[in-house]
């Protein structure tokens, strides 16, 4: 955690550049942790160990965490086609420059072998830009790919530019990173097992989906495209640097900081302010009070650390409590205890969500007996209706959702429960369970004329609670329209009412099923998404658990 702490009590045609041999990153990064310089595979220095043919590159060697050269992990120029070997130049000073042909059997990329273990932790950074005046630009462009494709960096259209990409496989999706065209650049990529985190001048481009990482031993390296097929890099890559580990925020921010030249200033302009305490002793309390943006900490051994929600204001110690340690801080790398998260989402009405770290417990809560319709088209079996229409909250559900480790079995368990149309990358889904005050009721007979709700309106003799001890509860998400919908799987309702509630008369069933918005649900997250989480997401109070109802709402007509 970025802290302030307070107690309380380096001539020939044929030529080879290098510099001075024992200028690596143990000598230029001396607070580099030994996990980090250990875990170095190699280091493709602009610098040393480019052999060139007058201007046109030869090879690329890169050296170790000493500055020494790693013969064995060289990366050669390949000719794809006719493509001349100027296609990648050197300029003598540590720019490797990577262009391309209008052919698109023509290109030069360079390959060779990496010496690493197996391994499913990776990181990799690279200096340099993505050029915007490319020859096929929407092809995609790669910088590099690794095993190959256990991982790559791609620049390719989308979102109405050009986003940043990888392709292990499956293609994941990020920001769009057109503003970094022709600019010099750091870019990181951090891997786990089943996470995946990109960077550019450390701003993450929030790459979208859940990844399944591993890295092959000895694997295969292309720079400059994705391989002998094409998709050409075209710009320039000064460095290129790979680890066998999944690094942490802070080595990762040390190797961006030597790569950029210095601190990478902040990319939304703002000041950025030190996270510091006031303290103000009177006789029987002592107030503390944190700076904007800043989080309180408290701990009695130095060891675990608990977060204060809520702490912007004054917080008052009274001299009757036993005596702690505090630190604020702006930036979490290490996770405390006591982290809740909470958004509100609305859709005619509003509903809770709340995330408890520690535990992995979600609660869903919203309004009592909320009206649900059916769908049975495309061979589909559900009972759904929205959830966040009016409003998308701060996306805490949406990241939950996405990286939960159990995000595959839980659309897999609702597909084969009434969602067997929704297979799409685009769904996602997060199985809930009932809380022990959540009521499920279905309606009894259908009105006179279809489509009046005159015999389902909530709060009267027209529902019938059901056991809902089987039910099938899920929210989904769409990713192409951001909704999110609350369902039940409609074999699970077939199990506990017979004959199928009539709702309105409608083929839609309209309102058939109600139910009280009380769920809970176990989401089990990676520590690199745990600490991505919070520091996206202002910690909360807690205001939610076990013993949580839904809240009484007048419905609107229909509803």
């Amino acid at each position: 955690m970025k802290t302030h702490s307070v107690l309380i009590s380096f001539v020939f045609l044929l030529s080879i550049n290098s510099s001075i041999l024992g200028n690596g990153l143990l000598t230029a990064i001396p607070d580099l942790s030994s996990q980090a310089i250990d875990s170095l595979v190699a280091h493709y220095d602009g610098t040393t160990g480019v052999e060139t043919d007058g201007d046109a590159v030869v090879s690329w060697t890169p050296v170790d965490s000493s500055g020494q050269l790693l013969d064995g992990m060289i990366v050669q120029s390949a000719q794809k086609g006719n493509g001349g070997s100027e296609l990648i130049s050197y300029d003598g000073a540590g720019k490797l420059s990577f262009d391309d042909t209008s052919v698109g059997a023509d290109g030069r990329y360079l390959t060779g072998k990496l010496n690493n273990a197996e391994t499913s932790e990776f990181t990799v950074f690279w200096l340099g830009h993505y050029k915007a005046d490319a020859p096929f630009p929407t092809s995609g462009s790669y910088a590099y790919n690794i095993g190959l494709s256990n991982t790559s960096h791609q620049r390719d259209d989308g979102k109405g530019g050009f986003v940043v990409e990888q392709y292990n496989g499956t293609t994941y999706s990020g920001d769009d990173i057109t503003k970094y065209d022709d600019q010099t650049t750091v870019w990181s990529t951090v891997l786990t097992a089943d996470s995946h985190s990109f960077y550019a001048n450390g701003k993450n481009l929030n790459l979208g989906g859940m990844p399944t990482n591993n890295i092959k031993a000895n694997a295969d390296i292309v720079i400059g495209a994705y391989s002998s097929s094409g998709y050409d890099f075209v710009g320039e890559i000064q460095q290129l640097i790979i680890f066998n580990s999944a690094l942490n925020a802070v080595d990762r921010k040390l190797i961006e900081a030597y790569l950029y030249g210095g601190e990478i200033p902040r990319d939304d302009n703002k000041e950025e302010i030190k996270p510091e305490i006031s303290i103000k002793r009177g006789s029987d309390a002592t107030d503390l009070k944190v700076s904007k943006n800043s989080h309180l900490l408290s701990s009695f051994d130095l060891e675990n650390w608990f977060i204060i929600p809520e702490a912007s204001s004054l917080v008052s110690i009274t001299t009757d409590q036993d005596k702690a340690f505090y630190q604020a801080a702006s930036e979490f790398v290490e996770i405390p205890s006591g982290i809740i998260l909470r958004t509100k989402i609305a859709s005619d009405t509003w509903r809770e969500a709340e995330y408890h770290l520690d535990t992995g417990e979600f609660f869903f809560i919203g309004e009592q007996s909320h009206g649900f319709d059916h769908y049975t088209s495309h061979g589909n079996d559900l009972w759904w209706c929205y959830m966040n229409t009016t409003n998308k909250g701060s996306g805490l559900i949406e990241f939950l959702m996405e990286k939960s480790i159990n995000s595959m079995f839980d659309k897999s368990k609702s597909v084969a429960n009434g969602w067997p149309g929704y297979e799409s990358d685009i769904y996602s889904f997060l199985r809930l369970k009932p809380l022990s005050s959540q009521k499920t009721f279905s309606n009894q007979q259908a009105p006179e004329t279809i489509g009046n709700n005159d015999t389902t309106e909530a709060y009267t003799n027209d529902y019938k609670e059901i056991d809902n001890s089987e039910i099938h509860f899920a929210l989904y998400k769409n990713s192409s329209n951001g909704n999110i919908y609350m369902g039940i799987g409609g074999p699970s309702v077939k199990k506990v009412v017979d004959p199928l509630p009539p709702g309105d008369g409608s083929s839609n069933r309209d309102n058939g099923i109600r139910g009280d918005i009380a769920f809970k649900a176990l989401i089990t997250l990676s520590n690199a998404h745990k600490l991505e989480l919070i520091n996206k997401f202002l910690p909360r109070k807690p205001m939610h658990g076990d013993a949580s109802e839904a809240y009484e709402y007048v419905h609107p007509d229909g509803l």
